[in-house]
């Protein structure tokens, strides 16, 4: 809606546009939808699926609740992706064996940050996520996977804007 040329708009639809909240709801974004997209969140070489669907169903629904279609437009469909894909990968960082007992599923729910080094024997690998932690300042577990990275990057973008609660 374009507020200059709308000369009849009443008091409480230019507060509403002013107040840069969107509502509405969204297409169905469904299983099938996701795995798509990404086929590594899907069934493997034997058909068994990698994560539970109840919990990518279960990442589906909070992305719905969260990714607005109204405020994303053409990106709905990708943020909705990167969202669940992000769940998804920190769900598989924090399964356990259920046979490793105690221990395994402690280990398996402990955080984790942004790595800076790795070495295997005679080499090293360093790698500066510093640039990465100041451009996405504010979205905290979201730099913890390229998913997250991606939805973060994109979602500065999009939430960009004055807001405006009367």
């Amino acid at each position: 809606m374009s507020i200059a040329n709308d000369r009849n708009l009443s008091a409480a639809g230019l507060i509403g546009a002013a107040s840069n909240i969107r509502t509405g709801s969204n297409p169905t974004f469904a299983f099938e939808d996701f795995i798509a997209v990404y086929p590594q969140f899907g069934p493997n070489a034997e058909g068994a699926y990698v994560i539970p669907q109840l919990v990518v169903q279960m990442y589906i629904d909070l992305a719905s609740a969260s990714i607005q279609e109204a405020r994303w437009h053409s990106y709905w469909t990708v943020a909705m992706g990167w969202f669940i894909a992000h769940f998804c990968t920190l769900y598989l960082q924090g399964t356990a064996d259920p046979n490793s007992g105690a221990a395994g599923v402690l280990k398996a729910g402990q955080t984790r940050g942004l790595a800076t080094s790795k070495s295997v024997a005679d080499v090293s690998v360093s790698t500066d996520y510093s640039a990465i932690a100041q451009d996405l300042d504010g979205w905290a577990a979201w730099k913890l996977t390229i998913y997250g990275q991606q939805l973060a990057t994109i979602g500065r973008i999009v939430g960009k804007g004055g807001m405006y609660v009367y």
